[in-house]
C-alpha cells in the first residue's frame, strides 16, 4: 500500500509542469524603436499547484515581469520579457531562465531574437523650397535592404498645402514619392508618413518633412 501510495505522488509530480506556447520568439526591428517587449503565455498543465520562484535574465539591458508566482492546475500565465537595444543594431539573442519548483524537470530558457537593422533608406528625409521658387515636384527615394521585400502600403501628408505621389519602380524594393506645395508664398511645413508592411507584427511608418522656408 505504501508502495502505490508512493507511486501515486510520484507520478502525480512528474506529470506537474507548464506548458508553453512560444518559448522561442523572433522579431524584426529598427534602431529608432530603441527597444522591444515579447510575451510569453503559458499554462499550468500539470495536477498539482506551480510556484514560480525567479526570473533570471541573461543581462541588465533585459528585464522579465510576471504578474504572480504561483498558478493552479489549469492555470494560465504570462511572462513579458523586455529588451531595450538603444541604438544597437545587428542580430541579438537574449533570454530568461524560468525556475519553478517543480523537481521533476530542468528550467525553462524562453528565448528573444531580435534582428536590429534599417530595413529601407529613404534620401533625402527632408525636402525644401524657398519662399517665391517655383513649385516643381521635389522627389524622394525609397529603397529597401538587400535581401529584404518592404512594400510601402500608404503615404499621406499632414498640410493639405503639401501633395505627396507615390511611384513604384519595383514592389517591394524600390519606390519614390513626388512632393509638391501648392504654393510657396509663404513658410509653411509638413510631414508626409510613408507607412510600410514591416515587420509584420508591427508595420513601421517612416517620416519625410518637408519645408518651405
Amino acid at each position: 500500500m505504501r508502495f502505490l501510495l508512493l507511486l501515486f505522488v510520484l507520478t502525480v509530480t512528474a506529470q506537474a509542469q507548464l506548458k508553453w506556447d512560444k518559448p522561442v520568439q523572433k522579431f524584426d526591428r529598427s534602431p529608432e524603436d530603441r527597444e522591444i517587449e515579447a510575451r510569453y503565455p503559458f499554462r499550468n498543465a500539470g495536477p498539482t499547484t506551480i510556484t514560480i520562484k525567479s526570473l533570471r535574465s541573461s543581462c541588465g539591458c533585459t528585464t522579465a515581469k510576471l504578474e504572480k508566482k504561483v498558478y493552479a492546475p489549469g492555470e494560465s500565465g504570462e511572462v513579458t520579457l523586455n529588451f531595450r537595444f538603444g541604438d544597437r543594431k545587428g542580430l541579438y539573442r537574449k533570454g530568461v531562465t524560468v525556475n519553478t519548483d517543480d523537481k521533476t524537470g530542468e528550467p525553462t530558457i524562453l528565448n528573444l531574437v531580435v534582428h536590429i537593422h534599417d530595413p529601407m533608406t529613404i534620401t533625402p528625409a527632408l525636402v525644401w523650397w524657398r519662399r517665391g521658387e517655383a513649385t516643381g515636384a521635389k522627389s524622394v527615394a525609397i529603397d529597401a535592404e538587400a535581401g529584404e521585400s518592404v512594400r510601402v502600403t500608404g503615404v499621406s501628408s499632414s498640410n493639405p498645402r503639401f501633395t505627396a505621389s507615390l511611384l513604384t519602380g519595383q514592389a517591394g524594393q524600390k519606390y519614390s514619392i513626388a512632393i509638391t506645395p501648392t504654393d510657396t508664398a509663404q513658410k509653411d511645413t509638413a510631414e508626409i508618413k510613408v507607412q510600410t508592411d514591416y515587420p509584420s507584427d508591427a508595420p513601421r511608418a517612416y517620416t519625410i518633412h518637408a519645408r518651405i522656408k
